[in-house]
């Protein structure tokens, strides 16, 4: 029996060698196919001839068979094409020889069914599949002919005869049409495991991407912070203020580091959206015209390397109020502002204004840069499309992460650009104005003296740390270096700090790990946390927050931003306590 089985898998799997997995199934199962069709061509007409003594019979199954067996040679000789051609052509004239020889019409339905799943199975080209198609509509027509207009008289000339035919020849059709079902159930599950199988897969290189990004993410922010808060350092010394050698090297530093992040956190940006998960909009009221003058004081340090003005423009009819998403506002911006930097010409202006267009809040970024041509217009906002397409000009990520961010409020987003004359970006958001804003915190950062106050610093990067204690510092504040979370907590137990800053990635103990110390021991359970991370993952800034910190900054941290929230714990009665 085993020897019997592995005769029958040669057959079935000849002509497989060296053939690509999608041809070797149709290979299969054109010799299964004919592997059955021979063996119930050759049993039937022995079988018949057996019954009726019609020698015929017996000739025309045997012919049939011996045939057949001529496809599997074919399929062996790696003439695939020829050997399912071959197999369609003898069902079909088989089909034509017995239905006007025994006048038997009623089984060409049903192997009608079987040469039509033949055709699909065998073929993978739609020329293939319909010639074959067409091949066996054709034996229908002929067939249904000669069973109404008999041309050939039959050989079973009584009913009784033609009813057995009917009956012996029923099941091997039946037979042949379950395994075309049979095949088609069989490469659906196969088909459906190998796609389970590559989304495994693909989630798999996307989980392992998204943690690369992520990591890499970390990693990049931690120096490029450094640089940024060494910028920021520069800027605030009065020295640097009157020097003019050294204020303009600072403040290209500070726009360098400044773009730099802003690249960095596009790319984090652009695998949270890929995986669903940037879709949060958090409306909140705020002065338009104040924030929109801000936002291009900040942009104003890049400009004027290029000797570009940045000026704003509003319109009359604009409500000084209006509720939405800063942040995400800043985020479209804060792109639309450094492209039409990057690309207007040098000593030219930057304009954005802002307004109402058809009741809803409209703004526009507009450079004076040599413009896009139409082409390029069509792609400008596809992922990783830049103006030059050249590495140089950035990831390409901003204009996309852009849109993004337009339709997620709701908006839409348009440009428009002549060669030579430049590009305008135009946005629409709808408009929900307010009744009161935020006050508007000034630019500079206010003057205070902390001269009693002690923070301590848990952060690894040496640099971060000695930048962060410098700024503290120029606030009359005393600080205390630790390069992890268990040397800080030792330092807290010994001189009981005032603030603790505290980085969410740390060795010996992490950032969730040294807050949930500190929030479980007696002595030092009342100390306010502030986590500054390299971080800005969803869930991050939750999960440390449910730890017990009070606030979470993502780096970079703009010294006013850390300056603000200082204040708010070093100020409070509330944060008060005897050391």
């Amino acid at each position: 029996m085993t020897k019997l089985t592995q005769i029958i898998r040669t057959i079935i799997r000849a002509g497989t060698q060296n053939a690509d997995e999608i041809n070797k199934h149709a290979i299969i199962a054109v010799n299964r196919f004919s592997l059955v069709s021979l063996l119930l061509t050759a049993g039937f007409g022995i079988f018949f001839y057996a019954l009726t003594g019609e020698w015929v019979i017996l000739a025309a199954g045997l012919t049939e068979a011996v045939l057949l067996a001529g496809v599997l040679w074919l399929n062996s000789r790696r003439r695939h094409l020829a050997a399912s051609y071959t197999y369609i052509c003898i069902i079909n004239a088989s089909l034509v020889y017995f239905s006007a020889a025994f006048g038997a019409i009623v089984e060409v339905h049903l192997a009608f069914l079987l040469l039509l799943g033949a055709s699909l199975l065998f073929f993978r080209q739609d020329k293939h599949r319909g010639i074959s198609i067409g091949i066996t509509a054709l034996t229908l027509i002929i067939c249904k002919y000669n069973y109404s207009y008999p041309l050939i008289a039959p050989i079973l000339q009584t009913s009784s005869e033609q009813l057995m035919l009917q009956w012996v020849a029923r099941p091997g059709i039946i037979l042949l049409d379950s395994l075309v079902l049979w095949y088609y159930k069989k490469t659906n599950e196969a088909l459906y495991n190998s796609l389970m199988k590559r989304s495994q897969e693909l989630e798999a290189a996307n989980a392992y991407k998204n943690f690369f990004i992520r990591v890499t993410n970390h990693e990049l922010k931690g120096p490029l912070n450094a640089i940024h808060e060494i910028s920021q350092t520069l800027l605030l010394h009065d020295e640097v203020e009157e020097n003019p050698t050294l204020k303009p090297l600072a403040e290209d530093l500070y726009t360098a580091s400044s773009s730099a992040m802003l690249e960095v956190t596009n790319v984090l940006d652009m695998s949270r959206i890929e995986a669903g998960k940037l879709h949060e909009v958090d409306n909140a009221p705020f002065n338009i015209r104040q924030y929109i003058t801000n936002l291009c004081k900040v942009h104003q340090y890049s400009a004027s390397r290029k000797q570009v003005q940045v000026i704003t423009e509003f319109q009359e009819q604009l409500p000084p109020v209006i509720i939405g998403d800063k942040a995400k506002l800043t985020k479209i911006l804060g792109n639309l502002l450094i492209n039409a930097i990057k690309f207007t010409a040098a000593k030219s202006r930057v304009t954005v204004k802002a307004g109402i267009k058809d009741k809803q809040l409209y703004l526009a970024v507009k450079d004076q840069g040599k413009g896009i041509q139409p082409e390029r217009l069509r792609t400008i906002f596809d992922p990783f499309e830049t103006e030059q397409n050249s590495l140089l000009e950035g990831s390409g990520l901003g204009l996309f992460i852009t849109r993004h961010f337009v339709a997620l409020l709701g908006g839409q987003i348009a440009v428009q650009s002549t060669p030579g004359e430049g590009t305008v970006f135009t946005i629409l958001l709808p408009l929900v104005t307010g009744q009161k804003a935020s006050p508007a915190k000034p630019d500079a950062i206010a003057p205070v003296n902390y001269q009693d106050k002690q923070v301590l610093i848990c952060e690894d990067d040496q640099i971060s740390q000695l930048y962060l204690a410098k700024f503290l510092e120029r606030s009359g504040c005393t600080t205390l270096l630790a390069d992890n979370g268990a040397m800080g907590i030792s330092m807290a137990l010994q001189d009981m700090p005032d603030l603790v800053i505290i980085d969410s990635h740390m060795p010996v103990m992490s950032g969730k790990a040294t807050i949930t110390h500190i929030r479980q021991h007696p002595r030092l359970q009342h100390l306010p946390v502030i986590v500054i991370s390299g971080d800005a993952y969803p869930g991050e800034s939750e999960e440390l927050l449910a730890a017990g910190a009070n606030e979470y900054l993502v780096k970079p941290v703009s010294f006013k931003t850390l300056n603000d929230v200082i204040g708010k714990y070093l100020t409070s009665p509330e944060y008060e306590w005897q050391r």
